[in-house]
């Protein structure tokens, strides 16, 4: 079992994040960003530093540059999160990100959550997903599961090597939602919401506990993220969901994205304790303008009211049409 670092001044944050990663890691406390580094060149057996961006004597940032640009390789690219508000992560984000941060972790994050993005970074992780398209060449796929390539005529832009690398955390439900807001702020202007449900997620979460399902749910997001523009946004949409908005493709291609992708996972085998996990998704899909000139939260309700039409029908459906 490998340590993480949690270095914050908050006791209430430091006890909270004890209690979320304890059965997983062993926990190392730092109350300062000098304390934290000291502790991280001394101790091998640490894997993840989760940090403040407002430590004393060396702040998150400042901690996340010394990391990455240290003589020390095996802390070059030790994984490393910055924790705060969704306002305090939304200034820092960029900057973060360039600096090299691997995630970010919100305040109201809860265990599943955060186990989920602490996991996605760590290869001892009980849940695998095989992402072969490094040797096959095509989109990301799971073990069994040759996923058609995506083409830019009938899917969002592909994102270039060096984006897909800065992939970050899920935005939150208010995030996302302020994010479609601002898609939608113009007139006229082309945009699209699609919602990915697990099937049977309440069953998932009950059979293999919530924080397999949960990390599924944020897996099976990051590889869809992989695939999407640059400029599109993904974010959580309620438990067993995600979210993906888009102002670059029109209804019929989030469609054929949508059906590709269903189609893959629908036989996708996602390996548990070495154990397969059959799973399929359902998905509802609004656009404008062939929705009408639908604001941003309008626009939202339609895709989560297809959503639910495709879930009520038995899942394993995409929804574009009807249930408004």
């Amino acid at each position: 079992m490998g340590s993480i670092l949690l270095a914050h001044d908050s006791k209430v944050i430091r006890a909270a994040l004890t209690r979320y990663l304890r059965e997983s890691y062993s926990i190392l406390e730092a109350l300062d960003g000098d304390a934290a580094w000291h502790a991280l060149v001394l101790n091998h057996d640490i894997v993840a530093i989760i940090a403040g961006p407002d430590l004393g004597r060396l702040n998150g940032m400042d901690l996340l540059d010394r990391v990455r640009h240290n003589s020390l390789e095996r802390l070059k690219h030790i994984p490393f999160y910055l924790i705060g508000s969704q306002s305090r992560i939304e200034t820092l984000s960029d900057a973060a990100k360039k600096a090299g941060a691997t995630d970010f972790i919100f305040n109201d994050m809860g265990a599943p959550e955060i186990l989920a993005i602490i996991q996605r970074h760590d290869p001892a992780a009980e849940l695998s997903f095989t992402d072969a398209s490094k040797k096959a060449g095509v989109a990301a796929e799971v073990p069994g599961v040759k996923a058609p390539p995506v083409s830019a005529a009938s899917a969002p832009v592909r994102r270039s090597k060096a984006t897909r690398a800065r992939s970050t955390a899920l935005l939150s439900v208010s995030l996302f939602a302020d994010g479609v807001r601002r898609m939608c702020s113009h007139p006229g202007g082309q945009a699209a919401v699609m919602l990915f449900a697990l099937d049977g997620y309440k069953a998932v979460a009950s059979s293999l506990g919530v924080h397999t399902a949960s990390a599924i749910i944020e897996r099976l997001a990051h590889l869809v993220q992989a695939k999407i523009g640059a400029s599109d946004v993904i974010g959580h949409y309620q438990p067993g969901c995600f979210a993906v908005a888009t102002m670059n493709s029109g209804l019929n291609a989030c469609v054929a994205f949508a059906q590709r992708l269903a189609k893959s996972l629908s036989s996708a085998h996602i390996a548990f304790h070495g154990q397969p996990v059959l799973i399929s998704i359902s998905v509802g899909i609004a656009s404008r303008p062939e929705d009408g000139g639908l604001d941003g939260d309008a626009l939202l309700e339609l895709a989560r009211a297809r959503l639910h039409a495709a879930i009520a029908a038995g899942g394993g459906r995409i929804q574009a049409h009807g249930a408004g």
